[in-house]
């Protein structure tokens, strides 16, 4: 009995293992897993922690880092002014926002809308980045930093700039590179502190002077030099373990708040010609 038994059961799980293997043969792993990357960068406005800004650092945006593409129309109150689409610019218009890939999402499709109202409800926070997009990832595939930045004016004008790498190794990981700026216009600078720096006309990048540490910025081309008077960074490496928590990266001044949620791209539209 128990050898009839025996022999019944290694036919189904052959069966069951045949089976399987049919149906991982006749639905195979995506080429590309794709996911929406939802950020939410904030400032303690109040902070109380007594530690001192370190000396202002230079830093680069790495070369390979990816330029969010903005949907025409789109303008968040906290993007940057280098960061509007130009009107007459095609490429800036029209995009598939449910099919291609790094594109700055409209709040509409943003997921830690909720989180973000809370964040301005309160006054010892302030919101400095929203962003959403959404890309494709494979094991093995290079990394592609995608670069942040957003300007913020009032009693101190700040600039958020830096970089967000998500990528999939054996694990997800997500890698956040973050510079918070405390800018000053340059002739105010120049008068408090007796220096002076002669600038071009059109440079948009971060402007290194030839005196050691002294940092000029653009916020787009023709706008007056702002000087980077203190800046902190926030640069952490987490595997991400389970898509459904939202990941919480803490630091003295900046709070990150990130969300990796698996997307579904829709097949392409087929043209009927009807």
């Amino acid at each position: 009995m128990k050898k009839v038994q025996l022999i019944a059961l290694s036919i189904a799980l052959f069966f069951n293992f045949s089976l399987s293997a049919s149906e991982n043969e006749s639905n195979p792993r995506p080429k590309d897993q794709w996911y929406q990357i939802d950020l939410v960068v904030f400032h303690y406005a109040k902070n109380d922690s007594g530690e001192a800004w370190p000396p202002v650092t230079e830093y680069r945006t790495p070369a390979n880092a990816i330029r969010l593409r903005t949907l025409a129309g789109e303008h968040s109150e906290n993007s940057p002014l280098f960061e509007i689409p130009e009107s007459g610019n095609p490429h800036l218009s029209y995009h598939d926002i449910v099919r291609d890939a790094y594109i700055s999402l409209p709040v509409s499709e943003m997921i830690l809308n909720k989180q973000v109202a809370t964040l301005e409800k309160n006054r010892g926070y302030q919101v400095l980045a929203q962003k959403a997009w959404r890309m494709p990832l494979n094991p093995g595939t290079p990394k592609h930093p995608v670069e942040i930045r957003a300007a913020i004016s009032g009693q101190d004008s700040l600039l958020l700039d830096g970089t967000v790498t998500v990528s999939e190794e054996r694990f997800l990981h997500v890698d956040i590179d973050l510079w918070l700026n405390k800018l000053s216009p340059e002739s105010l600078y120049s008068t408090l502190s007796g220096k002076t720096y002669n600038h071009g006309p059109s440079s948009s990048d971060v402007l290194t002077s030839n005196r050691g540490s002294d940092n000029l910025i653009r916020l787009h081309d023709g706008s007056p030099p702002l000087r980077i008077t203190e800046n902190f960074q926030v640069k952490q490496r987490r595997r991400i373990k389970n898509t459904n928590e939202i990941q919480y990266f803490d630091s003295p001044e900046i709070g990150v708040i990130l969300k990796l949620t698996p997307y579904q791209r829709p097949n392409a539209l087929v043209e009927t010609g009807v």
